[in-house]
């Protein structure tokens, strides 16, 4: 069977999409903000005009589906609409956009069991606003309750004033979902050197976050003689090194300390404590946890509390055969490509929901930026192999 893309299609409303929240600094488009409600809204007008029907979940998630759907049994594309604070055009957009384009080409094109065909917007994905990351699939497949609604953004709003007041509601949804596929722009740096088009994830990283504090002794910067000072920054800096070299002697370890904070801040005194965050992430659980657990070791004065862990996510091996398939079929080079960012894809894959994800070549390895970019022709590529794909969970 012939399935064609509607390039045009995809090209305006990609284009329109990127025209909410946008500024000379990037794009900038907040859950439950009128942007994000704009952004919505074209993704919405497109799916009806093609035949679909659209319902928001109580987590805030868009469903876009077919008038007769099955209860269960659904073939998925998707992502979401939200944005990091001036972020780039691609990230969340490409999937959401190309999804819908691949999904009505697969209805136009009379597939069997269309009636089982839809796309999510997935609500809050970046957790930029609330620190909430992934809220809406998290909330569906029940790793957030009712609480996280309590959230509140800078200026003391919460979700609850402004979205879901019962998200819990949603909770379980994901088992309506047989097969889940998300599109999304590279974040990295690895399929242009290796002249790929495409690639295909074959698992998210473990990942964690901490925060750390180091407690001195605050003193006057003038009187106090260095010998004998307890200074918590220059602890603070040390330990900050070896975050860098622990590692790099972890094979497939990336750690980062973003955000480091002395008190009491003065340029005359001593830092008496500090504070900071510490991101951690590999290809499993074990060297992840071997990289806090050295550092934990190492530096017994500096207190690490844990504020969130993610597992490994391991993508679904049938789909991610179906995607190299289609893209073999299409004469469009595709090569498998770990991730080590977070995705909705992830939440559903460790609740147990097939899931796969296909990133689209960035020419300079750049995300969350406004100079995050894939060409049109790669992100058309990838529509075509996912279009592909989805056909054949549907035989």
């Amino acid at each position: 069977m012939s399935i064609a893309i509607d390039q045009e299609l995809f090209r305006h409303l990609f284009a329109a999409v990127n025209e909410q929240g946008y500024s000379p600094d990037g794009w900038t488009r907040a859950p439950w903000t009128d942007e994000l409600r704009a952004v919505e809204q074209l993704v919405i007008d497109v799916a009806v005009a093609g035949g679909m029907v659209c319902e928001h979940d109580p987590a805030g998630n868009l469903w876009i589906t077919d008038p007769n759907v099955p209860a269960n049994g659904l073939v998925v594309a998707g992502s979401h609409l939200d944005t990091v604070p001036k972020g780039g055009a691609f990230d969340g957009a490409l999937g959401v956009v190309g999804g819908l384009v691949a999904v009505l080409a697969l209805r136009a094109a009379g597939v069997p069991n269309l009636q089982r065909l839809a796309v999510i917007s997935f609500a809050d994905e970046e957790g930029s606003r609330f620190n909430t990351p992934c809220f809406g699939s998290r909330t569906m497949v029940g790793t957030f309750g009712d609480e996280v609604a309590d959230a509140q953004d800078k200026d003391g709003i919460s979700i609850r004033d402004v979205g879901p007041k019962r998200p819990a509601d949603a909770a379980g949804l994901q088992r309506r979902i047989a097969a889940y596929f998300e599109i999304h722009v590279e974040q990295g740096l690895a399929l242009a050197p290796a002249d790929v088009s495409l690639g295909v994830a074959t698992r998210l990283s473990a990942r964690g976050r901490w925060e750390w504090e180091v407690v001195g002794e605050a003193n006057h910067a003038g009187t106090t003689p260095m010998v004998g000072r307890r200074d918590a920054l220059v602890c603070a800096a040390e330990f900050v090194l070896a975050v860098q070299r622990t590692a790099v002697a972890h094979d497939g370890a990336v750690a980062t300390v973003g955000r480091m904070t002395p008190w009491p801040g003065g340029t005359n005194v001593i830092p008496g404590r500090c504070m900071g965050t510490l991101d951690v992430r590999a290809l499993d659980n074990a060297t992840r946890d071997a990289v806090v657990q050295a550092l934990v070791d190492g530096f017994p004065d500096v207190a690490i509390e844990c504020k969130s862990t993610d597992d490994a996510a391991i993508f679904d091996p049938a789909l991610i055969a179906d995607l190299h398939a289609a893209a073999n079929a299409l004469g469009i080079s595709a090569m498998d490509l770990p991730s080590y960012a977070g995705h909705d894809a992830g939440t559903l894959a460790l609740a147990g929901v097939p899931s796969v994800m296909l990133f689209t070549r960035s020419p300079n390895g750049i995300s969350h930026n406004p100079a995050e970019h894939s060409d049109e022709s790669v992100c058309l590529e990838a529509i075509c192999v996912l279009a592909a794909a989805v056909a054949r969970q549907l035989d």
